[in-house]
């Protein structure tokens, strides 16, 4: 039996590549339709005039399609490179101040991965320390402009702890976080809900909502990463297996499917 929590489900991508809001919106916003995506987490780029994200957000919201603003880098856990990530906060602050209601973000998703850093195999426990800070560089900016904040973690950010040691760094990024999205990338239910169940557990015990990732872009990390090879009517398939048996965790929010390049490109395969 599917849970009314497994029916609520949502549907989310990232949308990295901002000239298509340039010249692409109406393809986009159609595929959205097509997919029953919901959630957009949107790049933002500071060279692009904000008209062009006006009009993104605009034609989004008349499609009840939420639009949060996406950036990151794994060098934003780094005290040397913070004022980067605060950059990036004083763009999302000045657009929403100047944007009419329909045409604002909906919201803050950020993508770190500082465990990419070579600073992460030197010094794990300042790198961590780091990374926290911004966490909460980001939520403080959220918090100031009264919309929720939400971040990719890797499925096994469990295993790692606080740099007080206090807490999993998961459990701790989730009572930050108003939501997160597990980067739970398997080409199988099984796989998928194998490596994500640790953090639906966690998103369970402290009440916060957790969105489980997939991949559809090549990946150099084996072919059970993606499901790029594996085509659109198996990737559905096992999406619905997903979205009902993660259901019965209350945490759950639904799907994220990385990217809208790697999944429209699987879709027209």
């Amino acid at each position: 039996m599917t849970s009314a929590h497994a029916q609520s489900a949502q549907k989310a991508t990232w949308l990295w590549n901002t000239q298509l809001i340039v010249d692409s919106t109406a393809s986009i916003l159609s595929f959205a339709a097509a997919q029953n995506v919901n959630l957009i987490y949107l790049q933002v780029n500071a060279d692009l005039d904000a008209d062009y994200y006006h009009r993104f957000i605009s034609a989004a919201s008349a499609q009840g399609i939420a639009v949060q603003a996406l950036d990151g880098a794994p060098s934003w856990a780094l005290d040397s490179r913070r004022h980067e990530l605060q950059a990036t906060l004083d763009w999302i602050a000045t657009y929403q101040n100047t944007a009419s209601a329909d045409k604002k973000f909906s919201g803050i998703h950020i993508d770190i991965e500082p465990y990419l850093l070579p600073e992460w195999r030197s010094d794990q426990t300042s790198v961590i320390a780091g990374w926290q800070q911004s966490v909460q560089q980001v939520v403080q900016a959220a918090r100031a402009l009264h919309i929720p904040a939400s971040a990719d973690i890797p499925f096994w950010l469990h295993t790692l702890l606080t740099a007080d040691e206090s807490a999993t760094l998961s459990s701790w990024m989730m009572q930050q976080y108003d939501s997160i999205t597990i980067m739970a990338y398997r080409d199988t239910a099984s796989g998928i809900l194998d490596v994500a169940e640790a953090q639906l557990a966690e998103g369970d015990a402290v009440g916060t909502p957790v969105y489980v990732g997939v991949e559809t872009n090549p990946s150099a990390e084996g072919d059970n990463i993606t499901f790029h090879e594996e085509g659109a009517a198996y990737l559905n398939n096992q999406l619905a297996t997903v979205i009902k048996q993660a259901g019965t965790h209350e945490s759950f929010a639904g799907i994220a499917v990385h990217d809208y390049a790697g999944w429209s490109a699987l879709m027209q395969q």
